[in-house]
């Protein structure tokens, strides 16, 4: 990744796990099993350099609130170490604590629910003055509140110092919560999703006052979004989350432009109003995100994946394996079942075959029979699966006519087969990026397109 070699990380995180729910429960103590705790953040691992605006996106529930808080302490990590300035904040001395939270603050999402109804505004700000011992006079306290609050656009602050939260518009309650980040004046700010409940005619002014406030007073930001829109305007660098792991990072602009990980590229297609290359088509994934409670074996993507690798002996196209995988992956769930679907259009194996072949994808994906029949079948004919694999995707379907799902899933098992699934992708470079997908193995991409053309990563920079 491009770095500067003659900086020191403020921030390094490393192998950073958080699970919550981890004790038994009154159902796993009954059935038997161990506890599910959810992965809510799983192995990531990134630095933050001095005076860097770093975004964190990635769909809810990926697991970048829960990074966020655990950077500020509001969480204790499972595993993994996250040290600020040098020091492992996870074990440190009272003093030392203390310091930090000086040097660390956190800008929370919802002004209306952040601030003391019973506080005014002086009071909000001070507290963090309080709070850490620093200024000792009344007189002075009111003066360093009052020249905060001008900074953040809160001026004349003699009108503002004496009011009440519910006095106040959804703007000026968020600068308020910034004043009483900055009154401190600290090193590092977390700011989780601070301006998503805004207006959407108040957002530019709060996020630039950000951008000013960050030279004034010598910041390091980490922003928290699901707006790509804000990451790209705001951020140098950034970080995509899926399903508790960090699939891509790098330059912001280098990420959105030209995303190397599939997820990446699903996830900026979402979004109808971040500025893409005219090349690009809507993303093809298909089907939900899974449980952090279970999450997938292996890249947590790769059920969802259009790029998912197929076994070195596979000799049909890259699209065929998906779809046999998908199908694979349809019996195991029990999607595909006598019950799951209408007897009067699957009265053989092949035609359940077929039905179960289909992808839930944009029209552009999709084969001809796919969309004639509005995705409930495609024409075998048109799919290029190996002999063998028609065979075992027969067998299987023969036996879920039979309601012998346990011997569907076991024929299949054993058939289809990916390396997606069989272990965690460790991130590689991938010129200014680092992807953490199997394609980017050993500097190259190993996986194949949709069209089953080879994909070949950039090479890594120094």
């Amino acid at each position: 990744m491009d770095r500067a070699e003659d900086r020191e990380p403020l921030v390094e995180i490393d192998g950073l796990q958080k699970l919550f729910d981890q004790s038994q429960g009154v159902v796993d103590t009954i059935l038997g099993r161990d506890p599910q705790p959810v992965r809510a953040v799983d192995g990531v691992s990134l630095d933050i350099y001095q005076g860097d605006i770093v975004g964190i996106a990635g769909e809810s529930g990926c697991g970048k609130t829960t990074l966020g808080k655990m950077l500020v302490k509001l969480h204790d990590p499972t595993e993994g170490s996250i040290r600020f300035d040098g020091e492992d904040i996870t074990d440190m001395t009272r003093e030392a604590e203390r310091e930090f939270r000086k040097r660390v603050q956190m800008i929370f999402q919802d002004p209306f629910e952040s601030l003391n109804p019973r506080m005014t505004v002086y009071d909000t700000v001070a507290e963090p003055l309080k709070i850490n011992d620093m200024i000792e006079s009344y007189d002075e306290r009111r003066d360093r509140v009052t020249e905060v609050l001008e900074d953040v656009g809160l001026g004349p602050a003699e009108v503002y110092l004496d009011a009440f939260p519910d006095e106040l518009s959804g703007g000026e309650r968020q600068r308020v919560a910034i004043a009483r980040a900055l009154v401190v004046d600290p090193d590092f700010i977390v700011c989780d999703e601070p301006v998503s409940m805004l207006d959407v005619s108040i957002r530019a002014g709060v996020l630039n006052l950000m951008k000013e406030l960050q030279s004034e007073y010598d910041l390091t930001y980490l922003f928290i979004s699901h707006d790509l829109s804000l990451i790209r305007y705001m951020c140098d660098r950034a970080g995509i989350m899926y399903l508790g792991n960090m699939v891509e990072q790098g330059p912001t602009d280098d990420i959105i432009d030209d995303p190397k990980h599939p997820y990446t590229e699903a996830l900026f297609d979402a979004v109808p109003d971040v500025e893409l290359g005219e090349e690009r088509r809507r993303a093809n994934a298909t089907g939900e995100v899974p449980s952090p409670r279970n999450p997938p074996s292996g890249c947590r993507y790769h059920p969802r994946c259009a790029h998912i690798i197929p076994p070195d002996d596979w000799t049909g196209s890259q699209d065929a394996f998906r779809r046999a995988y998908q199908f694979k992956l349809k019996v195991r769930r029990g999607d595909i079942s006598p019950e799951s679907v209408d007897s009067g259009d699957i009265e053989t194996a092949e035609a359940l075959v077929e039905h179960g072949l289909t992808l839930d994808v944009p029209e552009e994906y999709r084969t001809e029979t796919e969309v004639a029949t509005g995705g409930h079948r495609v024409d075998l004919s048109a799919v290029d699966l190996p002999t063998d694999t028609r065979r075992v995707l027969t067998e299987a379907a023969e036996a879920v006519l039979a309601g012998d799902a346990d011997r569907a899933v076991s024929t299949l098992d054993d058939a289809l087969t990916t390396s997606c699934a069989e272990r965690q992708p460790e991130p590689q470079p991938s010129g200014t990026r680092e992807v953490a997908c199997h394609r980017y193995d050993d500097g190259g991409a190993d996986g194949l397109d949709g069209s089953g053309a080879g994909l070949s990563a950039a090479p890594a920079e120094d």
